[in-house]
């Protein structure tokens, strides 16, 4: 279980940082480390809901929806998108 936690989070922080480098190129330039880190923790906290049990997933739970909503509103204060 956690191999395949670690390598979904490692495979999603390097689509993530894919689509950063894209954007980067295209912009001149380059994603600040407030983006980066802000998006690595976003997608962490994604896979971490991906892998919990049905009943506990931010759908759910207010408290981690808000939570999902505070990182994702931070990455894209972070991120400029």
């Amino acid at each position: 279980m956690y191999t395949m936690t670690t390598r979904f989070v490692g495979l999603i922080t390097t689509a993530l940082a894919c689509t950063i480098f894209v954007a980067a190129c295209e912009s001149k330039t380059a994603p600040s480390k407030a983006c980066i880190e802000a998006a690595r923790l976003y997608a962490e906290a994604i896979a971490d809901d991906s892998a919990t049990p049905e009943g506990e997933k931010a759908e759910k739970i207010a408290i981690k929806k808000a939570n999902l909503a505070a990182l994702e509103e931070r990455k894209v204060k972070a991120c400029g998108e």
